[in-house]
């Protein structure tokens, strides 16, 4: 049947296109996963994997492709991050609140990644009895911002300075959190601008995110702030 079923529907690694397997053993290896914590500029961060080669290559295929396996997998690690988060805080309940795109990025892809990964990672929690998972686009970009991408540290800061607002189409300035843990959520962390921006905003209009939940971490931010 296995057979069968790889003639009709093949089956390849997203990252080096070898059959029959949708992550290969060397590439899940290269990936992780690697829970990595820590807390700086008053933000705690959980991170399922280091940022290289591999984990670019699937971030980029659900990001810009709406690859869903892809998203599968970085929804994976999201998964991994929240359970070592709920170590830490008696969680029987959650709000996720991704961390947008601009308004931009969303017409040209046709899709909204951070929601999709925030939902799908939202799924698979609450199909292991972990915790009951809300999402909520609380956070939006209010204007125009650069390509973050060949940006430094310094110029990310100040790019996202000021650009998000709470997003009132969803009832954001009316939403009473309650008793529940809230986190971010994100696919990678390369300065933690996007976050810091996020948790700006949030804080202002009321809420208390306890931290940032990412699949990836860039190499740089692990080194200089994750143990």
């Amino acid at each position: 049947m296995y057979e069968i079923l790889q003639l009709l529907f093949p089956v390849s690694c997203l990252v080096c296109d070898s059959p029959g397997t949708q992550l290969c053993t060397f590439c899940h290896r290269a990936i992780g996963p690697a829970n990595r914590y820590r807390e700086f500029g008053g933000i705690k961060y959980w991170a399922g994997a280091d940022y290289g080669v591999e984990l670019a290559k699937v971030i980029l295929l659900a990001k810009e492709q709406n690859n869903s396996p892809a998203r599968d997998f970085l929804a994976d690690l999201i998964v991994q991050t929240f359970l070592a988060a709920a170590m830490e805080f008696n969680i029987e309940n959650s709000l996720f609140i991704p961390i947008p795109s601009s308004r931009a990025a969303n017409r040209t892809r046709g899709f909204r990644h951070a929601l999709l990964l925030a939902r799908v990672a939202a799924k698979k929690i609450q199909k292991i009895g972990a915790a009951e998972i809300e999402v909520r686009e609380l956070l939006q970009v209010n204007r125009t911002i650069a390509d973050q991408s060949n940006l430094n540290r310094s110029e990310r800061v100040q790019n996202l300075s000021g650009a998000y607002s709470i997003n009132n189409r969803t009832n954001g300035s009316d939403f009473e959190p309650g008793f529940r843990s809230i986190f971010l959520i994100d696919d990678l962390v390369t300065t933690g601008s996007s976050a810091r921006e996020g948790m700006r905003v949030l804080y202002r209009a009321g809420f208390a995110p306890h931290g940032v939940l990412s699949a990836g971490v860039s190499v740089g931010v692990s080194v200089a702030a994750f143990s």
